[in-house]
């Protein structure tokens, strides 16, 4: 059959079969789009995509909020067996020019205030919904498995030079064998999540799950501030949610929580969710927290706390089909309890191009390194403790920075924080302390003090930053991840 493994065509035969068609799937605020037209608006787009040019293979370069728009323009070009590139529409200007050489787009659908930004041929993404209108549906491509469908960028976390990952029209059904089980969404489930879809986690949250279940989402072009999230969640009564630790930080400062009450899950990835902000989240959300661990190269989430089987202080255990292995600097693999360097091994993995030629695949039995530094309980559970380049030299000592944000974090004016370190004038290496803390100025001089007690009591010496420096935000990826890169830059300076 024409079409058998083209995800848009799948996913479309999967809603006519299961009666879902006149279900809502997404939710704009007071509209609703049920998925017969979320399928008809991708079949629209396909026929527009195909009159501008648009070929299998070719590559659609989506720099576009969280929207139907987007979600029809995922679907659309995945339809033709052409690729799409997502892409935070909030980069630098000279970053979404270098992701457009990099991924060396047929066609720019953009946001209108950058349209402006690309060389590529670009239209808007309020022409998609104009121009769609009459254009025949063209018949969904011939694909395979492994046929490439979607690509996303990595976050640049440490290095800041991102990398464009291909996942194939094949990869979403792996997901769902694996984190999909541990969801299990049903049909009168509502899905929102903070991360947005030009993030793999959000990718998965807003559009894999809920399309592959029935269930609903709620999409905002803006990404929801702790207050429109528990807004959104009261008034489309969301029963999954999904956000990284730094925003659950923000959101235990709001006065009322009680929309969270009706949620079934709470998940949190993205980022190490410290000890003291775990423990405070199981005052809320009791056992519905689940924290989780995936990355872009994998494409999703590959090991997890389950409602049935968790254990607080890690990210659950290795979900089959993927596996999971610690190493040691050499390569050799490390005893239960040690720490290592983390190796995953699974069939969707995508290392990045180099290159805009390139589409590579790590293969299945490869085992790729995710640069996170993590200890396996003797039963399998996985405790993450950073990131391997994350890792500070301190008085010739190693230091990992989440054991001291950690610590600084348990003060109960203190919201976010993180740490570097920098060199001093006579050569020494010393900590600084990022932090993001309620009350006004007047408070910081008590909190500085009292955090450097507190850092004193439960801390080496070389572990205690010499400096607390109070700050309106921290700088992060386009991803939403603390970027320790532009950190360190900030403390050099």
């Amino acid at each position: 059959m024409t079409g058998t493994y083209n995800l848009a065509e799948r996913l479309a035969r999967t809603a006519r079969d299961q009666g879902w068609l006149d279900r809502p799937a997404y939710l704009v605020e007071s509209t609703v789009h049920r998925y017969a037209d979320v399928f008809a608006g991708a079949e629209r787009v396909a026929g527009f995509l195909a009159a501008s040019g648009v070929r299998r293979g070719d590559r659609v370069l989506a720099s576009l909020p969280d929207g139907i728009e987007l979600i029809w323009t995922i679907l659309g070009t995945l339809r033709l067996g052409a690729i799409v590139a997502l892409v935070n529409a909030d980069l630098h200007p000279d970053e979404l020019r270098q992701t457009a050489e990099l991924a060396r787009p047929r066609l720019v659908i953009a946001d209108p205030r950058i349209a402006d930004v690309f060389d590529a041929a670009t239209v808007t993404h309020d022409l998609i919904r104009a121009g769609s209108e009459g254009a025949p549906a063209p018949a969904a491509a011939e694909c395979a498995p492994d046929t490439p469908g979607i690509a996303l960028l990595t976050s640049g976390t440490t290095t800041g030079r991102p990398r464009l990952c291909f996942h194939t029209h094949g990869d979403p059904y792996v997901f769902d064998s694996a984190f999909g089980r541990v969801l299990d969404l049903r049909p009168d489930d509502v899905s929102l999540s903070v991360s947005r879809m030009y993030f793999s986690y959000g990718l998965g949250n807003t559009l894999f799950y809920p399309l592959l279940s029935g269930s609903a989402a709620v999409l905002a072009a803006e990404r929801p501030a702790p207050a429109a999230a528990l807004a959104a969640i009261r008034d489309h009564g969301v029963t999954v949610f999904y956000a990284q630790p730094s925003f659950y930080a923000r959101l235990l400062a709001e006065p009322d929580l009680s929309p969270l009450a009706g949620l079934r899950m709470a998940m949190t990835a993205g980022e190490v969710l410290a000890p003291a902000l775990e423990a405070n989240l199981r005052e809320v959300l009791g056992g519905r927290l689940l924290n989780v661990l995936g990355t872009t190269e994998v494409g999703q989430v590959f090991a997890a706390n389950t409602l049935s089987d968790a254990r607080e202080g890690t990210v659950g255990r290795v979900l089959p089909p993927f596996r999971v292995r610690l190493v040691d600097d050499e390569g050799e693999p490390v005893p239960a309890g040690a720490e290592g360097n983390m190796q995953v091994a699974g069939s969707t993995i995508a290392p990045g191009i180099g290159s805009p030629s390139e589409v590579p695949r790590h293969g299945e039995s490869g085992w790729w390194p995710t640069g996170d530094t993590a200890t396996m309980d003797d039963d399998g559970y996985l405790r993450i403790h950073g990131r391997a380049d994350d890792i500070e030299i301190v008085g010739g000592q190693n230091v990992h920075p989440a054991e001291i944000e950690d610590v600084l974090a348990r003060h109960p004016l203190v919201l976010e924080a993180a740490v570097c370190s920098t060199r001093a004038e006579d050569g020494t290496s010393r900590l600084l302390a990022f932090l993001i803390a309620k009350g006004d100025e007047a408070d910081h001089a008590t909190i500085r003090g009292e955090l450097t007690d507190l850092a004193k009591e439960r801390l080496t010496w070389y572990k205690v930053p010499a400096e607390m420096i109070f700050v309106a935000e921290l700088p992060r990826t386009s991803t939403g991840k603390l970027s320790r890169r532009e950190l360190r830059i900030r403390a050099a300076g």
